[in-house]
């Protein structure tokens, strides 16, 4: 156990000097009691092979404060544009990667190739997406509803909150939310 927890502060003290080394811009909060708060960094927009997503590599100092947890979400921001929720995926070298989904990068002209900056911070939020006040509204008053939602793994409750947030109209919105509890309810 000794040599666990000593291999663990000798990683965060290496990580450590590396962030120094390549000015990796972090901020600490100590009222939170947490190592890193923010991380900064710069990377390149790149493409999966064989796929049409883009992504971003995040160096493994930057990744190191976000990967002790399972199922974290985290909030991103590219050259400094309005923040995007996303997670640290790994890669089979031990590295990680964010994806950079379309719309994404048509809002900040994102474009292959392009060097970019970077933050990372963890998202605090209770789902990991914005919870839509149509949805909440349609929980507050389906118990049933409520119940079969708060059911769901994590990521089926962020796609559907991803799918109704989607919607540009409140009414469609609407629409989408009790499409969605009415779905649960005949699928039980």
């Amino acid at each position: 156990m000794l040599l666990k927890i000593q291999s663990y502060w000798v990683f965060r003290f290496f990580a450590g000097i590396y962030l120094k080394k390549y000015n990796f811009d972090v901020n600490r909060n100590p009222l939170r009691g947490s190592y890193m708060e923010t991380v900064q960094f710069e990377s390149v927009i790149e493409r999966y092979a064989g796929f049409r997503g883009h992504y971003i590599d995040v160096p493994l100092a930057a990744a190191e404060p976000f990967t002790g947890e399972r199922n974290l979400r985290l909030l991103c921001s590219i050259n400094g544009r309005e923040e995007f929720h996303c997670a640290l995926r790994p890669k089979k070298n031990g590295n990680f990667e964010i994806s950079v989904g379309t719309p994404v990068r048509q809002a900040g002209k994102l474009v292959l190739g392009q060097k970019v900056s970077a933050t990372l911070r963890r998202d605090h939020s209770e789902y990991g997406r914005p919870m839509p006040e149509e949805l909440a509204e349609l929980l507050a008053i389906d118990e049933e509803g409520n119940r079969l939602f708060h059911e769901l793994k994590p990521a089926n409750q962020r796609d559907i909150l991803y799918y109704i947030n989607g919607a540009r109209s409140v009414q469609v919105r609407i629409d989408r939310a009790i499409m969605m509890i009415d779905r649960l309810k005949k699928n039980r």
